[in-house]
């Protein structure tokens, strides 16, 4: 099968499993015990701390980083925090977000809602991005934290983070006080945009080692300053994410994502590839590229995720045509609707795409293309090939 759904999941890098693998076996020791075992598991957990610190950029060590089970827990992290906060000081705590969260965000707003903690929710443009002035617009006097993803799962639109969090900082000195926390889910991001934590002047960052060929259940959360967390246990990971940690899930996702890091320009220049060919393919066969108008090498893009029309079909109907295999690849070809974790999709409308304007029948005809560093170019043909094949056939 011909894989491009790389933003859903990304194939594991099998050396960097391995390795993780043979560490974890020979530092079998609890990193929090204090014999030799314990002291030697913990240095190597320290030393893929450090490893991450490196990565994300000067001054991201002033920090902390925690390890967490995926990139939905890092994320969720900063806001169940706002429920232990409003119990300890009887403060109503609110939340600005925006409608082009991730499901990892936009439910668990949605479940704190149900618990009292209200939140706005802030529309993209038609461009799929979010304004600064939007984002301040919405902001109240007990606003204690803002989301914004970094870069958007399914359109791929690069948000101006470093923009909004200047621009709250402006508006907190205006008004005399602490500007709210910026959290940004930024697991679309890491070794795929340039991504320095502190230089963008967020507060807190989730990642995701599976998009960039890491192992499944392994994140991290970033930290600029600390916060109490809902959930307590052993004091693991600064109190952050208790439970004993995974010595080998810290390490591979450390290892996969110094590679993703150092070898972000020929991957870029790899996808703007594809990104070119892509567009050029699918619009002369009149799908459409989404956002409406979007040219290849705008860098307010991730060259690694297109979402495409395919006006006249069901972008749902089309991905099964499509893994099914026809002659162009018999094997079939993965593509997806959206975010794998919101299967349901296809039959309650398109969030992120309906909150640009899009039509919603458009919307619905819309499928994901993600690539990565395994993707040839032979498979990009194929793919157009068979989706314009298909788009003829399913719409007459």
């Amino acid at each position: 099968m011909i894989y491009l759904d790389w933003a859903s999941t990304t194939p594991a890098d099998p050396d960097i499993l391995a390795e993780a693998a043979r560490i974890a076996v020979e530092n079998y020791g609890n990193p929090s015990s204090s014999h030799d075992l314990g002291r030697a598991a913990h240095a190597r957990l320290e030393e893929a701390r450090s490893k991450v610190f490196a990565l994300l950029g000067k001054g991201a060590a002033s920090g902390s980083l925690a390890f967490t089970g995926s990139g939905t827990e890092a994320d969720g992290i900063p806001l169940l925090a706002l429920l232990r906060k409003a119990a300890k000081d009887g403060s109503s705590p609110h939340v600005v977000l925006t409608e082009i969260e991730h499901s990892a965000i936009y439910e668990e707003a949605a479940v704190l809602r149900s618990l009292g903690i209200a939140s706005t929710i802030v529309r993209p443009g038609t461009d799929g991005r979010i304004r600064p002035e939007a984002v301040v617009a919405a902001l109240k006097p007990e606003t204690e934290l803002v989301c914004v993803m970094a870069v958007n799962n399914e359109t791929g639109a690069v948000q101006p983070i470093a923009e909004i969090a200047k621009a709250l900082a402006e508006s907190a000195a205006r008004l005399g006080k602490r500007r709210p926390r910026l959290h940004v889910d930024a697991v679309q991001a890491l070794g795929k945009i340039a991504f320095e934590s502190a230089a963008l002047g967020v507060d807190s960052a989730a990642f995701s080692a599976h998009k960039f060929r890491g192992p499944r259940g392994s994140g991290a959360l970033w930290l600029a300053r600390g916060l109490e967390p809902l959930v307590v246990g052993g004091g693991q990971e600064g109190g952050l994410r208790p439970g004993t940690e995974s010595l080998q899930s810290a390490w591979a996702f450390a290892a996969a994502a110094e590679l993703a890091v150092t070898r972000l320009g020929e991957r870029r220049a790899m996808a703007r590839r594809f990104e070119k060919r892509l567009i050029e393919g699918l619009s002369e066969a009149g799908c459409l590229p989404l956002p409406l108008g979007r040219k290849s090498g705008d860098e307010a893009y991730s060259p690694f995720i297109l979402s495409v029309a395919f006006p006249g079909i069901t972008g749902e109907v089309l991905v099964r045509a499509l893994a099914a295999g026809d002659a162009a690849a018999p094997g079939g070809i993965a593509v997806s609707t959206g975010a794998a974790c919101n299967a349901n999709a296809h039959r309650k409308g398109r969030r992120i795409l309906e909150a640009m304007g899009l039509d919603p029948a458009l919307s619905l005809s819309a499928i994901r293309v993600s690539t990565g560093e395994l993707t040839k170019d032979e498979e990009i043909e194929a793919f157009i090939s068979a989706a314009t094949a298909l788009h003829r056939r399913l719409r007459a």
